[in-house]
């Protein structure tokens, strides 16, 4: 499989360097649809962009332009949730797709589409594993069988760890497509600060350079400047009475910063042991401080009087964009970050019953 992979690279660079003008052509059948307007889109900030839009011609498109270095883009259509995700680098690309069938749109002309389609290909059996066990998981929730849960769980978690080793070994095997740093990118969510070096480290400098590579690094520093033993950076946001609050007014107690949302389940089921340690802890002059990354005022006061969170709450309803979310470099939630009286962070990612015994090591 190494082998495979290495060729497939070595492929895909040698038809780069006999395609490569100094602008990309995207040329498109759409079988199915005959007209309508057609998208050509890119994430920025989270969010899918549009950059330029055209008509469809007889179930034809084309569009015209330049990136510095390779990638995804998105084809979407009107009235369309799926949509069609390729590389685009400079050269002349052609996608051939069936409009009920967007997402297995076949694309020719772009080295790191293949290399990407590869990859793929390589984490195929892990996800038609996943989707069997879960299937399992829900039956042995069905029969209330416990043992069997616990069974599927450590499987699944396993099932993942050679996922992982998977992906990596592709990297390692491509560090010079552009694709690898795009994997890699995605990899370093949950993944520790010395994991995430190692493997920025890892990649050619080409790759580094672009787009994923800076992004990488942006954020590899990030949480450098966010680590246990750092100052925790101030933010001001407003209450739900719309007050401005920031972090720095609390400073000299020690300070639970709680990264959560109302569409969380994972952390809406967190706050009933929440509640309890703020009861237990409180009273000893241990503060906490709600960041919701919200985007619906509504739900999101809701959430709060629902789940009985008596304690201090701010929010900028950006969502993901939250201006606080970012600061911190949380990429998932429930997520928190524990301050010290003298504003340093001292424990990150912790749950409630971890949370209380480094709480309680403040308070000593």
């Amino acid at each position: 499989m190494k082998k495979l992979f290495i060729a497939i690279t070595a492929i895909g660079l040698f038809f780069t360097s006999c395609n490569q003008t100094e602008q990309y052509k995207l040329t498109g059948t759409i079988s199915g649809q005959a007209e309508g307007k057609v998208y050509l889109s890119k994430v920025q900030d989270n969010d899918l962009v549009k950059i330029d839009s055209t008509q469809l011609q007889e179930g034809a498109f084309e569009f015209t332009g330049t990136v510095e270095s390779p990638q995804r883009y998105f084809i979407q259509l009107d009235d369309k949730k799926e949509a069609i995700q390729f590389f685009v680098e400079n050269s002349n690309i052609d996608i051939k797709a069936d409009v009920e069938k967007l997402t297995e749109a076949v694309i020719v002309g772009s080295a790191e589409q293949d290399v990407y389609v590869a990859y793929q290909e390589s984490q195929k059996s892990f996800a038609e594993k996943n989707e069997a066990m879960y299937k399992e998981f829900m039956a042995a929730r069905q029969a209330q069988d416990q043992a069997k849960m616990d069974s599927i769980r450590d499987e699944a978690m396993k099932l993942q760890d050679e996922k992982t080793a998977a992906s990596k070994e592709f990297v390692a095997n491509n560090s010079n497509s552009i694709v690898a740093g795009f994997i890699s990118y995605r990899m370093m969510s949950g993944m520790e600060l010395d994991k995430m070096d190692e493997l920025y480290n890892s990649l050619a400098e080409n790759v580094k350079a672009s787009t994923y590579g800076v992004m990488m690094k942006e954020k590899i520093d990030l949480l450098k400047s966010v680590a246990i033993g750092k100052t925790a950076p101030d933010f001001t946001l407003n209450t739900p009475e719309e007050t401005p609050f920031s972090l720095s007014s609390l400073k000299g107690k020690i300070v639970v910063i709680d990264f959560w949302a109302s569409w969380c389940g994972p952390c809406r089921r967190e706050n009933p042991h929440m509640v309890e340690l703020y009861k237990e802890v409180n009273e000893k002059g241990v503060e906490f401080l709600g960041v919701s990354l919200d985007k619906d005022k509504d739900k999101w006061l809701k959430a709060i009087e629902d789940d009985g969170l008596v304690w201090k709450h701010v929010s900028d309803l950006k969502y993901w964009n939250s201006e606080a979310a970012k600061m911190y470099g949380i990429s998932g939630i429930p997520a928190t970050v524990l301050v010290d009286q003298n504003g340093v962070i001292v424990a990150k990612n912790l749950r409630s019953a971890e949370l209380k015994v480094e709480i309680e090591k403040l308070l000593q």
